[in-house]
C-alpha cells in the first residue's frame, strides 16, 4: 500500500483531517466518504488509482479524526471540501462522493463547474422522489420518523464491550463485507468509550444534515454540472431506501426511472450498475468498483 501523510485543515469551528498521499503526480483526485464512514475505507479505492495520482482522502466533519461538535449544514460540508482543495492546492480534482459525500461532491461541482475535471457518484443522489404529491399525513410521518432519529440520536453513543463486538455488528449491517476489510475499518473507525468499552468515532448529529436542504433543490443544482460525470449503484440498491427508511413503498420500476431521469438532468452523465452490491458499494464489491472507477478515469481527455 502507497503512504499517506495525514494533515489538519483548520476551519472556523474546528478542523479537519484528510490523508494525502505522498507523490507529485499534477492531477488530483478526491474521495469524499458517506455518514458514519471515514476516509481509510476508501484507501483501497483510492490505491487502484495509484500512483498515477495525487489522492486526497477527507474525513469529514464529524467523522474520523476531524473535529466533531460543529454545526452540520450541507453548506458546511461543501465550504470544508472548498478549504481541503484550497488548501492542498489542487487544480482542477477529480471529485469521488459515497452518499453523503456524492451530495458534497455534486453541490461543489454546481458551485464550481469550471474548477471540476469529473465526477462520480457512488449511490450519492439520495432517495428516489415520491411517485405522487405527498399528503399532509405523508409529510408529518416523514417529519415524525426525522424527528425520532434525532431524539434517540444518543443510542449511537452506546458503548461496545471491545472490537468483537464491534465487528459482529459491522458484519451483521454489511453481510457482503469482507470480514479482513472490516476489521481493518474498526481499527481506524473506534475510540474508547468514556464508561468503558469503545465506541464509533463518528458523531451521531451529523444526521441533522438531513434536515438542511432539499432534494429538489440538489436536482435543480445538478443541471448546472457541465464536467463529465459517471454515475454508479448496485443492482442491489432499491433495498437502502426500503429497509424502514420510510413508510412508504417504492417499485423497483419506479426507482430505475429515477435514475434515469436524474441522470438526465446533468449536462454530460453515465451510468454503471455493479453486480450484487447494495448503497455500501465500496464496502460490497469493492474489485469491480476499482474497475469501474479506473476504467472512467482513464477515458478522461
Amino acid at each position: 500500500m502507497n503512504s499517506y501523510e495525514r494533515i489538519r485543515i483548520a476551519r472556523p469551528d474546528g478542523e479537519l483531517s484528510a490523508l494525502v498521499s505522498k507523490n507529485e503526480k499534477t492531477r488530483s483526485i478526491v474521495i469524499l466518504h458517506g455518514m458514519r464512514d471515514h476516509a481509510h475505507s476508501m484507501i483501497g479505492l483510492a490505491e487502484s488509482l495509484q500512483p498515477d495520482y495525487r489522492i486526497i482522502l477527507p474525513d469529514l466533519r464529524g467523522h474520523g479524526e476531524s473535529s466533531t461538535g460543529g454545526g452540520y449544514a450541507m453548506v458546511q460540508f461543501v465550504a470544508d471540501l472548498r478549504a481541503v482543495i484550497v488548501d492542498c492546492k489542487i487544480e482542477n480534482p477529480i471529485i469521488v462522493g459515497h452518499s453523503l459525500g456524492g451530495h458534497i461532491a455534486s453541490r461543489y461541482a454546481a458551485s464550481y463547474p469550471d474548477e471540476v475535471e469529473a465526477l462520480v457518484l457512488l449511490d450519492g443522489m439520495g432517495p428516489p422522489s415520491m411517485v405522487d404529491i405527498a399528503t399532509p399525513s405523508e409529510v408529518r410521518e416523514h417529519w415524525l420518523w426525522s424527528l425520532k432519529e434525532v431524539v434517540n440520536q444518543f443510542d449511537w453513543l452506546k458503548p461496545m464491550s471491545d472490537e468483537a463486538e464491534a465487528l459482529k455488528r459491522l458484519t451483521r449491517n454489511n453481510p457482503r463485507l469482507d470480514v479482513e476489510m472490516a476489521k481493518r475499518l474498526i481499527t481506524q473507525g473506534v475510540r474508547p468509550h468514556p464508561d468503558g468499552g469503545i465506541r464509533w468515532k463518528w458523531d451521531p448529529t451529523v444526521n441533522m444534515v438531513w434536515q438542511t436542504f432539499s432534494h429538489e433543490e440538489s436536482e435543480m443544482l445538478m443541471q448546472f454540472i457541465s464536467c463529465p460525470t459517471l454515475i454508479v449503484t448496485g443492482d442491489d440498491g432499491l433495498a437502502y431506501w426500503t429497509n424502514g427508511r420510510f413508510d412508504r413503498e417504492i417499485s423497483a420500476d419506479w426507482y430505475e426511472s429515477e435514475l434515469k431521469r436524474r441522470q438526465q438532468l446533468f449536462v454530460n452523465a453515465r451510468s454503471e450498475v455493479i453486480n450484487d452490491a447494495g448503497h455500501m458499494l465500496h464496502y460490497d464489491q469493492p474489485a469491480e468498483l476499482s474497475r469501474v472507477l479506473v476504467r472512467f478515469v482513464k477515458s478522461l481527455p
